[in-house]
């Protein structure tokens, strides 16, 4: 009777593991597709993928897209303003003819002229 129990009990944490594994990539499949559908209107699709590069080289993570129309012009004329909202921070990015013109945080730039300049990580 030992043995069986003993066989269990491993199997029983393995599929527990899987389980908790599946939820992690599905929950961040969900978060990059609905990230897409946000951007999809205003930059192309090699422009988008370019944009979810430069976000993940500023260290920003498990965040949402989000338009906020407040934010347009503020960055220069013909920009529109995004918000990356995750629970720790919510960063500002302006696109202006379809590519990033800067992501900020906290009064900080993260990214502008095609440079990351800090990553978030980096601002206090």
């Amino acid at each position: 009777m030992n043995k069986s129990i003993t066989g269990i009990i491993p199997g029983i944490i393995l599929i527990i593991f899987l389980v908790i594994i599946i939820g992690i990539v599905s929950s961040n499949t969900n978060k990059s597709s609905s990230n897409y559908s946000v951007l999809k209107d205003y930059m192309s699709a090699d422009n988008i993928k370019n944009t979810l590069s430069i976000i993940t080289e500023c260290e920003i993570k498990n965040y949402n897209i989000e338009r906020d129309e407040s934010l347009d012009t503020l960055d220069g004329e013909n920009t529109i303003g995004f918000r990356l909202k995750s629970d720790n921070y919510n960063v500002v990015m302006y696109v202006k003819n379809g590519i990033v013109n800067s992501i900020r945080y906290a009064d900080n730039d993260l990214y502008r002229n095609n440079t990351v300049l800090k990553k978030i990580t980096e601002v206090k």
